[in-house]
């Protein structure tokens, strides 16, 4: 039998993380099949443009006035799985370390601030907004997502 994945997604607190604002937040989930292709192949998207992600981490991490880098991943808890963003600051290696910025909503093993580290073959999506030119890249997953929001 098929599960179904909730994928969490936040819109308000992509913009909290990003503007490092206190800003209400509005939580919508988009209902997707455990083999949806389309989000899947979101995956092997970021996956493919991964090194794009990497160098500016490496570049620009820790510069948090100027850029807001986040990445999405699976996050477990039993049976049930959330596709949920974190706020990422440096990389050691293939380990990501940051913040997770979303907040679950079947998951319960983490919060909204909890310290996180993601590996990079676990990235789902990503995202780098330069602050200072207003763009940014990245976010394969979004418009899918919103076309499947309920």
């Amino acid at each position: 039998m098929k599960r179904s994945l909730l994928c969490f997604f936040s819109f308000s607190t992509i913009l909290v993380a990003c503007n490092n604002r206190n800003k209400s937040k509005t939580y919508e989930t988009a209902a997707l099949e455990k083999d949806d292709s389309t989000f899947l192949a979101f995956k092997d998207t970021a996956q493919k443009k991964i090194k794009t992600f990497v160098d500016s981490v490496d570049l620009h991490g820790e510069d948090y006035e100027n850029y807001s880098f986040l990445v999405k991943s699976d996050f477990v808890e039993g049976d049930k799985h959330e596709h949920m963003w974190s706020r990422i600051y440096k990389r050691n290696n293939d380990l990501f370390i940051g913040t997770f910025i979303d907040s679950a909503y079947e998951v319960k093993n983490i919060k909204t601030g909890d310290s996180v580290s993601v590996y990079k073959d676990q990235i789902e999506d990503w995202s780098i907004n330069n602050k200072r030119t207003g763009k940014t890249i990245g976010e394969f997953s979004i418009k899918y997502l919103k076309s499947k929001m309920r």
